[in-house]
This record gives structure tokens, sequence and C-alpha cells, in this order.
């Protein structure tokens, strides 16, 4: 691409006016940013991969402070990030070769890391595109993060149309677990009725009969009373009516447990129960109470003093 531009030129203030008769062109002598310490790279216009891509559109134009433009693309994992670009002239000259053809404008592009600032790729005067309309840059295996993307331009007449398109390339290396992320949605569960309509349980029904007497238990040995030997309590295994009216009592405890013929004692809770041990074994003794054989049925044992 080739343009006639005017070579007169004159400094002076803030803008280089046409020196007279020269038909010149205007220089901007400024920076290309509106504010000298401006800081554009802090707050770059972020790029949303849409299917692992996405693009911007922009102008770029010295004169009218718009000499940069910073992009952000934030890759969700370890990959590959792919930038193309492709300038559309509007003003602006490359210089000249050696055979004295005029160059097109050079726009330069920068690919840095927005952690550590580093600059990953670039093109400019000195890359084997300078000049050229379309450039690329690839980087692979870049970890996950933010990184921008850098394009300005190199002279102070240019002004161009450019068009940026990213695109991003899952890698090989291992990606931090975004669980449940990535966790598929449950489907609908079964309904659950207001009512329990589960089939009722039948309790079981309790056997019809006499209930079966419960085992003895071992003899336990009670606190001693106030000023006397001690006592243990028994239990009764068998009653049996005694023929002057009272009631014949087994007791579940013998000479084996500290008991023996003659020791003194009395059915708990049992009026008219107080008796005498008699015929000891080493596992039950017997004794004859006075009170109704009704009155013994369901007592809580005997007690039985110690000598």
């Amino acid at each position: 691409m080739t343009r006639a531009l005017g070579t007169c030129l004159v400094v002076l203030g803030f803008l280089l006016p046409a020196a007279a008769g020269c038909g010149g062109t205007q220089v901007p002598q400024h920076s290309g940013y509106k504010k000298p310490k401006s800081k554009p790279w802090e707050k770059p216009k972020v790029l949303k991969l849409e299917e692992n891509a996405a693009k911007a559109g922009f102008d770029l134009d010295y004169a009218r402070y718009k000499r940069a433009r910073w992009l952000a693309v934030d890759l969700p994992g370890p990959g590959t990030l792919d930038v193309q670009m492709e300038v559309t002239p509007s003003s602006g000259s490359g210089g000249q070769t050696e055979e004295g053809e005029e160059l097109d404008i050079d726009v330069g592009l920068e690919i840095v890391d927005g952690t550590s600032w580093n600059v990953l790729a670039k093109s400019d005067l000195e890359a084997d595109d300078a000049h050229e309309l379309k450039k690329q840059r690839t980087l692979k295996e870049l970890p996950e993060g933010r990184y921008l993307v850098h394009v300005y331009l190199q002279g102070r007449l240019d002004a161009a149309d450019v068009d940026v398109k990213v695109g991003f390339a899952r890698g090989a290396a291992t990606w931090k677990s975004d669980f449940p992320n990535q966790v598929a949605f449950v489907g609908p569960l079964a309904a659950i009725p207001p009512l329990d309509d589960s089939p009722e349980e039948k309790k079981p029904t309790r056997p019809t009969g006499p209930r079966p007497p419960r085992p003895p238990k071992p003899p336990t040995t009670p606190d001693p009373p106030p000023g006397g030997g001690g006592a243990i309590m028994a239990e009764i295994s068998d009653i049996q009516p005694d023929a002057s009216g009272g009631t014949i009592i087994t007791i579940a405890g013998g000479t084996a447990d500290g008991l023996e013929n003659g020791l003194k004692g009395n059915i708990k809770g049992v009026r008219n129960s107080s008796f005498s041990l008699s015929g000891c074994s080493a596992s039950t003794c017997r004794a004859t109470v006075k009170a109704a054989i009704d009155d013994v049925r369901g007592s809580a044992g005997v007690i039985i003093k110690l000598k």
C-alpha cells in the first residue's frame, strides 16, 4: 500500500502547522494518550470466551489520543492461547523500502502475562512480520489465569481499524477440580404422598394361657440395717398352700449363699410373713408363713437376717 504525504514539516508548539507554501501535514507532538499518567492496562476490556473464542473490533487514531487498546482474556485452565489481528489502515505510512516503495503502517501487538507482567510474545518494527496487515501469535502450555493483549500504533500520523480474535484450546495438563460445578443436575424425583400409604404392620399378639414363671434372680445383699449383722434379699422360687391356712415358700438361696436353718426373715411388703428357715440345701431353703397364698403371690422377695 502506498500513499503520497507531505514532507515539509515545521515543529511549532502542540501541533506542527504546515509550512507556508509547502502543503505539509500536521504531525501530533503528544504521546497519543489523553492523560500523560494514564494506566489503561489496569482497566482492559475483558473478552469473555464463548465456545473457547472471542473477538473485538475498534479503531486507533494517534492524533485523537487513541494510540493503544488493552484487552484481557481469562483462561479457564491450562492450554493454548491463539491471538489473530487484522489491520485496515485509514492514514499513515510505514516508511519506504530501499527501493523507494512506501510500506504499510505497522500496528504493534504484545501478549502480556497478567500476573507477572512479562511480555510473552510480540510483533513490532523489528519482527519478521513488521508492516504486515495480518499478524498471529500462538502461545502453548499456558497456565490458567489472565492474559493481556496490547495493540498500539507506532507512527504519529497513523490511524487504523483493528479486528482481534482470540481462541483457546484445552491442554494436556491436569485441570484444577471445579466440583460440583460440572455435576449434572438431578432429575425429577418421585413425588411423596402427603399421607403414608405403606401397608400397616400387624403387631404380634400376646399368647394366651398362664404366664410362665420368671427365672429366679441371684440373691442380692441389701444394705445392713443399723446395729445388725446384715441381711440378704432372695427370690421366692415356689409357693405352696399349707394345711394350717398359711403358705409354704421355697427360697432361691441355700447354704452356698450363706443361708442356714434357723435364720429369721420375712416376705417383703407382706403382713404376717415372718419365718424361720428350714430344710436348707446348697441352693434352696424352705419356710412356712401365716400369710395366705394370695398375699404371697407377686411379692418382691424375702429378706433374711444374718447372724
